[in-house]
């Protein structure tokens, strides 16, 4: 070998055995049909979190604890102290719970950390 091959390789080496003894961090796989309550305690309310977050859920009817309270515009009206999660169903899902015509575009359900029961499924 070159000479220089002999001061390349062991600084090679070295930066492979710093790279490998680091952690790795393994995320699950993350849920894109739900916002936790510490994902959206930063917003003001839920709408600037599902806003910014997640706008495609923005056509969608939206309930809280199991009773339609109307459209997205009710979400300016949430704070996010208090909300366990906000959990999108698609239209397909929507329609199933709650009946087919009435949420063809999906629902936006808000859950409250005071309406939760535990061990209870998400509604």
């Amino acid at each position: 070998m070159k000479r220089w091959m002999w001061l390349v390789l062991p600084a090679i080496l070295i930066m492979f055995a710093a790279c490998a003894s680091g952690h790795a961090i393994q995320a699950g796989p993350a849920d894109l049909n739900e916002l936790s309550g510490e994902q959206i305690a930063n917003f003001s309310n839920a709408f600037l979190a599902v806003q910014t977050m997640r706008p495609k859920w923005l056509s969608s009817g939206v309930f809280r604890d199991g009773v339609e309270v109307g459209g997205v515009a009710e979400l300016q009206y949430m704070s996010t102290e208090g909300i366990a999660y906000i959990h999108y169903y698609n239209g397909i899902e929507a329609s199933a719970r709650w009946g087919l015509l009435a949420h063809a575009r999906g629902v936006i359900y808000v859950a409250s950390t005071t309406g939760l029961t535990p061990g209870r499924d998400k509604q």
